[in-house]
């Protein structure tokens, strides 16, 4: 036992030894006078942050992620909360207002020049990244901690180096005060919200671990404070931590579930809708309403729908989700296709915060309801004139599908497919079918993917029977 306890003792020195903070310290005037510098709001500072502010806005409002690194780069911000940290160390009362009074005047400086921004520019639609920056997480959170200490070591530092700009760009100060001010312009109070806590988040933690390595390096108090005040203080600091980060892990819980249900959902599509019949255009998931809405080519029977229902509720995350299957085949399913996307459409442009998953479905939507438009003008024609040629047709259903072109094919990123379902309700001989083939290849301008299947009744639906790509109806 005394052996175990020595060897830990020693593995504890050796790690104290490896990351010890004191070997290549700077002295404390020096890093006094870096801590000053980064305080002071004049001058050349202020210049430049307005610029920096400027150009992370444009970087928002164009969605390039290089200009608002840039911007990241050269802003002044992080001198302000290094400052607060190193008053909160020495005890300086002084010094902590002095700091905290200049960043109160960045932020409100920041805020007010990217309002004014977003308030000129004629692009007013929020952006990804722009939206990234409106819900914080606890991947925030340990960000600034991490990013935190980075900045603060590399300040003590005999040789500085180059870790502030790389802490700069890890703990993104400046693109959510941008955003704050983009929620001003447009009246979106929500974006303002998020954007300012996720600063606060920054903010408070690269303060906290300014404030935890300055105590580890012994930087002098201003004034002698006991130990039981020291440890008070500590108490206090640690508690509003945990109450700073409470919200932050709520919203890391709701990504989370998001992103396990997107990526069952894009598995259970790749499962069920990729082959004849059962092709899909697109689909959206809506998760708070708890929904999976599929597109298809062709229309699907109930007792499909049943079946792929069971299907979705197998997957664990997907369990309280609705399906719904919509086709552009019939005029009765375009209808009820359109009044269903005008009413998705409607309540995302209703939403005080529409979320990139709002946007993504808003694309979604609008691209199933083009090729609705698209097949619907010829559709309703090729079902009157074929069905007059060749009399064994009940219907046919009309879609197009994209896959990557083939590896020699550098010219484009995608391929597109046209397909055609030929429902019958008599056999039809193979010459039957060439011609046919040929007739809506002349039809569409273009080569068609022909696939033949067989009209099912009620009475073989209630027999079990099951249809092959071919056609045969197997029993």
């Amino acid at each position: 036992m005394i052996e175990t306890e020595g060897a830990v003792c020693l593995i504890w020195e050796k790690l104290k030894d490896f990351f010890d903070l004191h070997g290549d310290i700077a002295s404390i005037q020096e890093i006094t006078e870096r801590i000053n510098a980064g305080v002071q709001f004049r001058g050349t500072n202020l210049s430049v942050l307005m610029l920096a502010i400027f150009i992370a806005s444009i970087g928002l409002n164009m969605n390039s992620t290089a200009v608002i690194i840039g911007a990241m780069l050269i802003s002044p911000l992080m001198g302000s909360i290094l400052g607060i940290g190193y008053g909160l160390a020495r005890y300086d009362s002084t010094y902590i207002r002095s700091s905290a009074g200049s960043l109160l005047a960045q932020v409100i400086i920041s805020v007010a020049t990217s309002t004014l921004y977003f308030s000129l520019t004629p692009i007013d639609a929020p952006s990804s990244e722009l939206l990234a920056r409106t819900s914080p997480t606890i991947w925030d959170v340990l960000i600034a901690v991490f990013g935190g200490l980075a900045g603060i070591i590399g300040v003590t530092r005999k040789e500085g180096g180059n870790v502030i700009p790389g802490v700069a760009i890890a703990t993104a100060l400046m693109p959510p005060l941008c955003t704050a001010g983009y929620g001003i312009a447009t009246g979106v109070m929500a974006y303002t919200v998020g954007a300012l806590y996720l600063f606060f988040i920054n903010s408070f933690f690269i303060c906290l671990t300014a404030f935890i390595v300055l105590k580890i390096i012994d930087i002098p108090s201003k004034i002698e404070r006991n130990s039981v005040e020291f440890s008070r203080q500590k108490r206090y600091l640690m508690a509003f931590a945990v109450l700073v980060t409470l919200p932050s892990c709520f919203f890391a819980y709701q990504s989370v579930q998001e992103n396990l249900e997107n990526e069952q959902a894009k598995i259970y599509i790749e499962e069920n809708f990729k082959a004849p019949p059962r092709l899909a255009i697109s689909y959206t998931l809506d998760n708070e309403k708890k929904m999976l809405t599929v597109f298809t080519i062709a229309g699907i029977s109930e007792d499909d729908l049943t079946v792929l229902t069971e299907k979705l509720h197998e997957k664990a995350h997907l369990r309280p989700f609705r399906l719904e299957v919509f086709s552009a085949e019939t005029v009765e399913e375009r209808e009820k296709m359109e009044a269903m996307i005008d009413q998705r459409l409607s309540e995302v442009e209703k939403s005080a915060i529409p979320s990139m998953q709002e946007q993504q479905t808003v694309t979604a939507l609008k691209s199933a309801r083009e090729e609705s438009e698209k097949k619907g003008t010829y559709i309703l024609d090729w079902n009157r004139e074929a069905r007059i040629v060749f009399p064994q047709i009940s219907r046919i259903a009309v879609g197009s599908v994209q896959a990557p072109a083939p590896a020699a094919d550098k010219s484009a990123a995608l391929s597109e497919t046209q397909i055609a379902f030929i429902y019958l309700q008599s056999d039809m001989d193979e010459a039957s079918r060439a011609r046919l083939t040929e007739w809506i290849s002349d039809k569409a301008k273009n080569r068609v993917e022909v696939h033949f299947l067989p009209e099912v009744s009620a009475a073989n639906e209630n027999k079990g029977g099951t249809v092959s790509e071919d056609g045969a109806h197997i029993s």
